[in-house]
């Protein structure tokens, strides 16, 4: 990640100001390893970061423009420094960008393309490892629904003593109303988990291909929670800062072509902080002005009376990766892509609900939402459909429920958001027991997912 150095004058709050983070370092005792059994699809493609614990001495300010390897608040960080002026509010955003297990944070530095990003908009960036080189291979410890502020042996306390450490600095003058956090995989669990945690710290939140709230190392391939046991999930873990859920935001992004965490978990995460938002109003996402190599896709954007708050993009032939849209790619990191740090941080910049986001300079182009209303299916069947044979006898057209039942296709999970593939195959067929779809018996035991029969 990259992290910015600058001093300035006492920040002004913008006319809609939310919960500010107190700049104040705590002490913390060192995080140790979560006793945890990974299964072998988590060990191929989760990624390791680590954050540390606040320590008496000042760190030296990163180089401006540059990458730096700095400790900070105990553990290594790579900080980047922006040499351009913060776009919002006279002082810098913090973000804070978490890697997946098997990947490394200095492969988000390297690859991730967050440089040019960071200049635009004048953001300091920090690329943590996680604590003792993480729960295993690397991975965060987004698991189950044990995490507290303060507790040791957790990632939670080390990421707020990071945020805190820095939020410290002077040199890097940090508005704390503008403090985000983005991760892939275990470090997009882990970035839920803290959104949920600490909302008052966190003004948004970018979630790529992260398992939900709750959930556990075994249950990545198939979704194993609800919306409505979720969302009990996170407002627990938040405590008495719920309200600062009123000026959050969320970004969901994920691949089209993900087999490692189930595509389920993304939706549903983006249902499950629209719902503790308020954010009622569905639309389509406006892809024509999404940039990378590869912006193609669709998504949804839910808003509130005032605007968006949460964003949901499917990224169109891209895996399980971090979507960076450019530069030279690394370990599960996707250059053919959306250019996902300038999407995210455009969303934040363009809907900070806690800082005045009509000052300073204002990066071109900046994403934005279509009203447009939204043509995808709803997560939630009205009806269900019957199957109908069709010509010839070797293609059905019918719900995904009904192909499952014909032993046609298999699943795993709770309906609606349930995945569904094509048996022999494995062409994936969407999320739940309702949606309709063709498959072809194009060889014995083998189904292809067709555009019709």
């Amino acid at each position: 990640m990259h992290i910015s150095g600058q001093s300035s004058p006492p920040r002004t709050t913008g006319p809609t100001t939310g919960p500010t983070r107190s700049r104040a370092r705590r002490a913390v005792v060192p995080a140790g390893l979560l006793a945890a059994v990974l299964t072998a699809v988590l060990a191929a493609t989760l990624a390791a970061g680590v954050v540390g614990l606040v320590g008496p001495a000042r760190q030296p300010a990163a180089a401006a423009g540059s990458w730096t390897q700095e400790t900070v608040a105990g553990l290594g960080v790579r900080l980047y420094t922006p040499t351009t002026a913060p776009a919002l509010d006279g002082h810098r955003a913090l973000m804070v960008t978490l890697h997946g297990c098997v990947q490394t944070n200095a492969d988000l530095a390297t690859g991730g393309n967050w440089q040019a990003t960071a200049d635009a908009y004048g953001m300091v960036v920090a690329a943590p490892a996680a604590p003792d080189g993480g729960v295993l291979l690397g991975c965060w410890d987004y698991y189950d629904t044990q995490h507290s502020r303060s507790a040791p042996g957790r990632h939670d306390d080390d990421l707020l003593a990071l945020v805190d450490a820095l939020l410290a600095r002077p040199d890097l003058d940090i508005d704390p109303d503008q403090v985000y956090l983005s991760g892939l995989s275990s470090g997009g669990g882990e970035t839920m988990v803290m959104g949920c945690l600490a909302p008052d710290v966190f003004a948004g939140i970018g979630i790529d291909a992260g398992p939900t709230v709750g959930t556990t190392s075994g249950q990545i391939s198939y979704v194993a929670t609800t919306q409505a046991q979720a969302t009990s999930t996170c407002t627990g873990f938040a405590g008495s800062h719920t309200d600062a859920f009123d000026t959050q935001l969320t970004s969901v992004v994920h691949g089209s072509d993900d087999t490692t965490v189930a595509p389920g978990y993304n939706r549903l995460n983006a249902e499950v902080m629209a719902g503790i938002y308020g954010a009622t109003d569905a639309s389509a996402l406006d892809t024509s002005t999404l940039t990378g190599a590869n912006p193609a896709g669709s998504g949804t954007v839910w808003s509130d009376e005032a605007g968006p708050r949460v964003s949901l993009f499917t990224n169109t032939g891209v895996a399980h990766a971090w979507p960076a849209g450019a530069g030279p790619g690394a370990s599960y990191v996707d250059p053919d892509s959306v250019d996902y740090p300038a999407y995210v941080t455009g969303f934040f910049f363009g809907n900070n609900r806690r800082t005045d986001t009509t000052l300073g300079q204002t990066p071109d182009p900046t994403p934005t939402a279509s009203p447009t209303p939204t043509t995808e299916p709803t997560s939630t069947p009205t009806s269900t459909a019957t199957a109908t044979p069709t010509t010839p006898a070797s293609c059905w057209t019918t719900t995904n429920a009904e192909h499952e039942a014909a032993g046609r296709a298999v699943s795993y999970g709770n309906d609606p958001y349930n995945p569904f593939y094509a048996l022999g195959s494995q062409d994936y067929l969407g999320q739940g027991d309702a949606t309709v779809t063709s498959l072809e018996l194009t060889s014995a035991g083998r189904y292809d997912l067709v555009t019709a029969c």
